[in-house]
């Protein structure tokens, strides 16, 4: 019933002045039939505005009711405040009874709160723990080989940049979406405002905070030559490092074009071809692929499946890109997440001079 009102109030706004006798009467049920719908946010702008009517009795509700909101509001941000917490009030009354020390007065008691602190799983469960995205950057760039960092170590820290990624990236898409049309006005303004989009020049400050690259930046970032650091599965079964071969990828963003080179089983394969780049999702595509090398007959076979170069071949999303790491993670459809054995990938960029010959 109140979302019919709301409906049917909100046509008719345009035509209305707040200041008129039939128009503030019309605002003033329309902030009702807000709040009566939960839309706490349009029934204060709405009584804010009603505040300075002329009619004397519209202004009188508006307060009347504006007041009655904002008390509500203040009620329940202090019941949700430390103030007024379940444990404020539960220790008093503990110490006051000396209900806290009531099993004392029995011989068996248990401890339900008890933990094997020597136990294999516990141990293995808190020291891969990783507490955000500067200590995970740490980590991988600390996994150059086999030996170096746990493995479990190496797939949480993936995992966790995955999450943080993830995050931002619906966050952005969110915020970029486009704004619905405002239906109701009151004096020629939309009650609802548009929501405004943050910005990350405050967020920029601190080392903890992901901050998600423009589709601009990333481009600019992934310019140049790039070593095969690691191949990483979702599940933690499995991480292959490659320090030991020469595995790379060159990626060209100004001619949109890649060139590759690594080993499948003994036998070297090159490959080369164009990329798309995905900017809303991130999506570095390649396309129009020609490999070369002795292990050319073998890569067409393997190429998109489930093997091991599957993730490396197929699309890749770039979850985060600097000037000296590149992590990416399959972005297939075709199969399930938990299924893919190389669904990360680490890069790190080859600076020239580094390897064999400085890049172009």
């Amino acid at each position: 019933m109140y979302g019919t009102a709301v409906s049917a109030l909100e046509k008719v706004t345009k035509y209305c002045s707040s200041n008129s006798k039939v128009g503030g009467k019309v605002f003033l049920e329309l902030a009702m039939a807000y709040e009566a719908v939960g839309r706490t946010n349009e029934a204060i702008t709405v009584y804010t505005k009603l505040t300075t009517c002329r009619i004397e009795e519209i202004k009188f509700n508006a307060k009347r009711l504006l007041y009655g909101i904002e008390a509500m509001e203040f009620m329940r941000n202090e019941a949700k405040s430390k103030a007024f917490s379940k444990k404020r009030v539960a220790d008093p009354f503990m110490e006051t009874t000396d209900f806290r020390n009531f099993a004392e007065n029995f011989d068996d008691r248990y401890n339900t709160a008890w933990i094997d602190m020597d136990s294999g799983f516990y141990k293995k469960l808190t020291q891969s723990v990783v507490r955000g995205i500067r200590e995970a950057r740490q980590i991988l760039l600390q996994a150059t080989g086999k030996g170096e960092v746990d493995r479990m170590k190496v797939v949480q820290a993936l995992r966790s940049t995955s999450r943080y990624f993830d995050d931002a990236l619906e966050k952005e898409i969110e915020e970029n979406a486009p704004q619905p049309e405002p239906v109701a006005f009151i004096d020629g303004k939309p009650i609802l405002q548009p929501k405004k989009r943050t910005g990350i020049d405050a967020e920029v400050a601190s080392m903890e905070k992901f901050i998600l690259a423009s589709p601009d930046q990333m481009m600019e970032n992934i310019q140049g030559k790039w070593r095969l650091q690691l191949l990483a599965d979702k599940r933690g079964d499995g991480v292959k490092y490659f320090n030991t071969t020469d595995s790379w990828q060159t990626l060209d963003t100004s001619a949109m074009q890649f060139e590759s080179s690594g080993q499948e089983g003994f036998l070297s394969v090159g490959k080369m071809g164009g990329i798309e780049f995905d900017g809303e999702r991130r999506v570095l595509t390649k396309t129009d692929v020609q490999t070369s090398g002795a292990a050319s007959w073998l890569s067409a076979v393997v190429s998109g499946s489930a093997g091991a170069k599957a993730a490396p071949n197929g699309p890749q999303q770039i979850v985060s890109v600097d000037e000296v790491l590149l992590i990416t993670k399959y972005a297939g459809e075709k199969r399930s997440e938990e299924s893919i054995k190389d669904y990360f990938c680490v890069w790190r960029r080859d600076m020239p001079g580094t390897y064999d010959e400085a890049i172009p």
